[in-house]
């Protein structure tokens, strides 16, 4: 009977290490405060200025007139143009670091990826998403990530959805960090051709957005791929020697 149960037990142990480890996609938040009272804040985030989408417009996008500018906001090109900014004092009224999106704001942005560059897409390694506010009152990140395959471009797969709201003071400014990586697999996705943001309704319907990265690499071709397992094989063969 013991030797039964040793068997099972090992038996079990073998089984458990031969099955495949579930992936997810994880999500880290961060969040710095400035000191509010007429000064300006500029957060020390370290923002990309050569991810996948740096310097794009969006594909597509939704929103209605106010074009993701509601208070003197900077609108859709501060989310791709390399920087985070400055977050103003709180007794201006322009909010020129960011972008409003969530209800009344701009709900969706779309960016298509250069697949002209990269005809199989991209293995994308992580994406980051700043915001904040010049207070409390609409720092808040909420929406759901997507992406579609280069072979099957009219189908968005939903990737994260993301909702994170700081607990700060409400009189000084908040920097927000979202970072979406894979807990297992080598790429949060493959062969990516467009990756997509919807924004959900947050505290006060909308709230601002400062940058976004999209990190990731080419999809390696075919010939190139032969090749460096070719260029892999030759340089264990001359070691061996």
């Amino acid at each position: 009977m013991l030797r039964f149960a040793k068997m099972f037990l090992i038996g079990a142990g073998v089984l458990a290490s031969s099955m495949p480890a579930y992936a997810a996609v994880v999500v880290a938040f961060d969040n710095q405060v400035g000191l509010g009272g007429g000064s300006n804040f500029t957060p020390t985030y370290v923002v990309s200025n050569s991810d996948l989408i740096n310097g794009m417009t969006p594909s597509a996008s939704s929103a209605p007139v106010t074009n993701f500018a509601l208070e003197t906001a900077g609108g859709l090109p501060v989310l791709t143009d390399g920087t985070y900014g400055s977050i103003n004092d709180g007794v201006t009224g322009a909010h020129p670091a960011f972008a409003t999106a969530g209800n009344g704001a701009g709900t969706s942005v779309t960016y298509s990826l250069n697949t002209g560059a990269s005809p199989l897409g991209y293995n994308l390694s992580n994406i980051v998403v700043f915001g904040g506010w010049n207070d409390n009152g609409r720092d808040q990140q909420g929406y759901t990530v997507a992406y579609s395959t280069v072979a099957n471009p009219g189908t968005f797969i939903d990737l994260k959805t993301v909702d994170f709201n700081p607990a700060i003071a409400g009189a000084v400014q908040s920097a927000t960090r979202a970072t979406l990586t894979e807990d297992t697999l080598p790429f949060l996705a493959t062969g990516v051709g467009a990756v997509r943001f919807n924004f959900n309704a947050v505290e006060n319907n909308y709230t601002g957005y400062a940058e976004i990265d999209v990190n990731g690499s080419p999809v390696p071709e075919p010939a190139s791929l032969g090749l460096l397992c070719v260029g892999a094989a030759g340089l264990l063969i001359r070691r061996r020697k």
